[in-house]
């Protein structure tokens, strides 16, 4: 887990509000107002005086105006077979500190906890996420007096990204965390560019360009030095032409299977690239002029033209020049 860029992350509204409508359910999210997220802080004090930290915290408002929604995250990278019980933990805690500060509210109407965990391990989770079943089986009768709250959890190794709202940050998460090469890595982040534009939330924009440098150079040791730039813009531009140059590295250290295929990977991140830039006939476009093109210069340049290009014709024509010099 990248803890500290996750919670760089879910700091900011927009990524709370996005996780909320990947998840939630209709039965009670159409009652929220996502505008007024508001953030809390995350380190609680006990009775005892012992400090403990969660990953985040927040609350919302319900429309009726007057009922708040507590939203806790945890962010995993393994199963944890206590996680129900740190929740439940997590969720007295924070009633206490609501309770010193009298923002509790009366008795029955102390606000709700939604529990979410974030988890981005290898293996599917496999611990229990209601506390009552890590407690050993007992009669009915005594059954009622077990204490009892379930965890959300998403799975984000494992959950389909089609399965999310569309235009949803969620979807360049999950997307994120299933890369396993670069090529992968710059796939989502064009499609984020559409969902995340520059002028926008610049500064999540730049806390996605710090995870991108991160993911890359993760799946990709020899990529650790490369910098991709402080804007997710700058970062996606400077990885797509980046992997463009990978097929005569690839060349000179003679792996022609790994050539082969990386170009047949980067012919794919154009057009979609491409596409995500002009619409999808550009994408179609632009795969039908590169074929079956082999030649990394050309497919650098291809990069750059549909980087920089303002139309769909521009490209088309620049590309048209690139792959075909004489014609």
């Amino acid at each position: 887990m990248h803890d500290p860029i996750y919670r760089r992350l879910f700091a900011f509204p927009r990524m709370v509000r996005d996780l909320l409508r990947a998840v939630g359910d209709p039965d009670w999210l159409d009652d929220v107002d996502l505008g007024t997220l508001e953030k809390l802080p995350a380190e609680h004090v006990g009775d005892d005086g012992q400090q403990r930290r969660g990953d985040a915290a927040w609350r919302v408002r319900f429309r009726n105006g007057w009922l708040y929604l507590l939203v806790l995250l945890e962010f995993q990278s393994r199963s944890d077979a206590r996680m129900a019980l740190r929740n439940l933990e997590y969720t007295t805690l924070l009633y206490g500190d609501l309770a010193r500060r009298g923002e509790l509210g009366a008795p029955g109407r102390w606000p709700p906890v939604l529990p979410v965990v974030l988890y981005n391990g290898d293996a599917p989770w496999t611990a229990v996420l209601e506390m009552r079943d890590l407690i050993a089986p007992v009669p009915a009768t005594l059954a009622a007096y077990q204490p009892s709250q379930r965890s959300l959890l998403l799975d984000e190794r494992h959950v389909a990204a089609d399965d999310l709202p569309l235009d949803n940050l969620m979807r360049a998460v999950v997307g994120f965390e299933q890369s396993r090469t670069p090529t992968d890595v710059a796939r989502v982040a064009e499609a984020l560019r559409a969902w995340l534009p520059s002028r926008e939330d610049s500064d999540l924009s730049r806390a996605f360009a710090a995870w991108m440098q991160q993911m890359v150079a993760g799946i990709s040791p020899g990529q650790a030095g490369l910098e991709l730039g402080e804007t997710l813009e700058e970062a996606t531009m400077m990885l797509v032409d980046r992997v463009a140059q990978w097929p005569e590295q690839w060349r000179r250290e003679g792996v022609e299977e790994g050539r082969r295929e990386g170009v047949a990977r980067q012919r794919a991140l154009l057009r979609r690239f491409a596409a995500g830039r002009f619409g999808e006939s550009a994408g179609e476009r632009v795969d039908r002029l590169l074929g079956d093109t082999e030649d990394w210069v050309r497919l650098s340049a291809a990069a750059e033209l549909i980087a920089t290009a303002k139309r769909e014709e521009e490209l088309i024509d620049g590309l048209s020049r690139v792959v075909r010099p004489g014609g």
